[in-house]
Formats: structure tokens, C-alpha cells, sequence
């Protein structure tokens, strides 16, 4: 984990079963189920 945002985003994602859209998917690799998709390599 790079910064206290990038926790945040993830942990606020987790909990409102989102799926987190970013260009920067390897800070939030770590986190066990959170759907992640990066629209950038579409």
C-alpha cells in the first residue's frame, strides 16, 4: 500500500461492494475481494 488514500478508496469500495475503476490497479492488489478495472487498457 502506497498512502493512507489509496487505503481509504479501497476499504470504502470494499464496503459498498463497488468495483474501483483506476489506471493504478497495482496499489490495490492487495486488497481480497475488491473488483477492479482499469478502462485505460480497454
Amino acid at each position: 500500500m502506497h498512502n493512507e488514500f489509496d487505503l481509504l478508496i479501497g476499504v470504502t469500495a470494499l464496503e459498498n461492494e463497488l468495483t474501483l475503476v483506476t489506471d493504478n490497479t497495482k496499489d490495490f492488489k492487495y486488497f481480497d475481494g475488491l473488483n477492479l478495472e482499469n478502462w485505460h487498457l480497454r
